[in-house]
């Protein structure tokens, strides 16, 4: 009798222990480069700038892609976008960059750009601001080639769209 029992509590707890494994959706797939000029890298990740979209933050807290000339100007509200390859999706874009001396370089090193430079954090790492997308990407291209510089990130905002 007593078999008889746990034979059938284990048939109960099987039938209602069964499980069932969610895998996560499929990656979307990758896009194909548009504008290879519009291309930056940095620590290891890959982004395409799309110089005539910006996300406009809504009633509801996500963007809204809009069009816009590649000259309009970035501000609080409208932010510049880019595709991330890693991310698979867009992210949006302040027109800040980051960028780190190295040892021993003072930040006249990052004069002669035209743009704002300000201390983020003592002694070496600056923030640099610029206005438009594409000057976002010759920045960041003029700032990697500029022996001082340690390593340079543009400011991204990963959030929702609508």
């Amino acid at each position: 009798m007593k078999k008889i029992f746990i034979s059938l509590c284990v048939c109960l707890l099987a039938l209602m222990g069964h499980a069932q494994i969610l895998l996560p959706n499929a990656p979307a797939p990758l896009r194909a480069v548009v504008n290879p000029e519009m291309l930056i890298q940095f620590n290891g990740q890959r982004m395409e700038v799309l110089a005539t979209q910006r996300g406009v933050r809504n009633v509801a807290g996500t963007y809204t892609l809009i069009t816009a000339d590649a000259t309009d100007g970035l501000s609080r509200d409208k932010l510049g976008v880019a595709y991330s390859y890693a991310r698979r999706g867009p992210v949006f874009l302040t027109g800040e960059v980051s960028a780190k001396l190295r040892t021993g370089f003072q930040a006249s090193a990052l004069s002669g750009l035209g743009v704002d430079i300000r201390l983020l954090a003592p002694p070496d790492v600056y923030i640099l601001t610029v206005s438009t997308p594409p000057a976002i990407v010759n920045l960041v291209k003029q700032l990697q080639l500029n022996p001082a510089v340690e390593w340079v990130e543009p400011f991204t905002v990963q959030d929702n769209i609508n």
